[in-house]
């Protein structure tokens, strides 16, 4: 929904908690409509139910995914419970199948919330055994067996950056009639547009890459189905998962620049990536635009060549105590941080963050290559390198 005869170049930015009627019929019509259907009607009610200056905004992200709706929430996790919402059937919602190898924050909500609070069966779908890639044709096989009501995965995994192919993916879960989610956060519409694939709902935490600053926290689900809209809508409206009207403006102007700022992210992550993969210090880099990463095939299949994505993990050789050295070498370049998107270049050590049990591998980092002082973050890096 795009809002029409608002003078100026922008939307204004509306702050109303409720919004006035004109007469009873004009409020006895607004409410039968958005029984109906949720934020259908010609007057705005309240804000949890919807608002023009976010409404706006998510027609401006609806444009950058190609979908017919987007509908924007407080954060990512707001986003994915909202997403998954719409699937569940009470005691008929069945088995969920998750990759294993998604966001720490959603793991555990499928863990602690979904399973232990909602009841839903929660299976994962793992790496082959000692590498770092995903057998599909295991896939079907799990498809087979459990007979999952949804299926859930990320096309770029945190941290390992493992490149799956989403196409192939959603084409053997379509062929079986489950529904798929995609968290497309890590990608971006501009180097992956999922539904176009067949994809019922992709999210976003739009605190990264479309908000890009690091100033805001929000979350977006995107569809083109009008009853998954309207239940999304449904259960947003209810829950209160609705982003800020003020944040919602910030990221409409911030999402201006998103193919500018993304396009210099990858650019200057692949620049790099291939300078860490030659110097002595560093055991191994982790990019999907590096052709011996073991999912580079995968990578180039999926993006083209839109770019390989905006993160790059590798170890150093010393393990923790070296990773120690460099981090306090390095932090007037780069700041060390847990989240992704900014536009400074931040990192974060993997096993600290992420877990030693998950990830035994104490020279790990994670760097989150930004679109600012490139030039000073590259010389850092290496000058901190050189001494170790």
């Amino acid at each position: 929904m795009v809002l029409k005869n608002i003078p100026g170049r922008g939307t204004p930015l509306y702050r109303n908690a409720g919004f006035s009627f004109n007469t009873i019929e004009d409020s006895e019509e607004a409410f039968r409509e958005e029984l109906r259907s949720p934020q259908s009607s010609v007057h705005f009610i309240y804000t949890r139910f919807g608002n023009p200056t976010i409404i706006e905004t998510e027609a401006q992200i609806a444009g950058i995914e190609g979908s017919r709706w987007a509908l924007l929430t407080a954060s990512g996790m707001a986003a994915i419970d909202t997403a998954l919402s719409i699937f569940q059937r009470g005691r008929d919602t069945g088995t969920w199948l998750f990759f294993s190898e998604i966001y720490g924050g959603t793991s555990t909500y499928a863990d602690t919330v979904l399973a232990k609070k909602r009841g839903i069966a929660i299976a994962r779908f793992q790496p082959q055994t000692g590498k770092e890639r995903f057998d599909l044709g295991k896939l079907a096989e799990a498809l087979d067996t459990i007979k999952p009501g949804l299926l859930f995965f990320e096309p770029v995994t945190n941290p390992l950056l493992i490149v799956i192919d989403g196409k192939k993916v959603i084409e053997i879960a379509k062929k079986r009639g489950i529904p798929v989610i995609v968290d497309n956060t890590f990608a971006t519409p501009l180097l992956w547009r999922p539904l176009e694939d067949g994809a019922d709902i992709v999210i976003h935490s739009a605190t990264k890459y479309l908000a890009g600053h690091g100033d805001i926290t929000a979350g977006v689900v995107c569809g083109n189905d009008g009853v998954l809209r309207d239940g999304a809508f449904l259960y947003r409206k209810l829950v209160g998962n609705i982003v800020s009207p003020d944040d919602a403006y910030r990221l409409g102007n911030q999402l201006k620049t998103l193919p500018l700022r993304f396009s210099r992210q990858c650019e200057k992550a692949l620049l790099l990536a291939k300078k860490l993969a030659k110097h002595r210090a560093v055991h191994g880099v982790r990019y999907p635009g590096l052709k011996h990463h073991p999912t580079h095939r995968e990578a180039v299949n999926l993006f083209a060549d839109k770019g390989s994505g905006a993160l790059i993990t590798f170890e150093l050789n010393g393990g923790k105590r070296a990773c120690d050295r460099f981090i306090k070498k390095v932090s007037g370049a780069v700041a060390y941080s847990p989240t992704l998107g900014d536009p400074e270049t931040i990192l974060i050590h993997v096993p600290t963050v992420f877990t030693q049990e998950r990830f035994p591998f104490p020279g790990m980092l994670r760097l989150s290559v930004g679109f600012t002082d490139f030039e000073e973050v590259q010389r850092s890096i290496f000058t901190a390198l050189d001494e170790l």
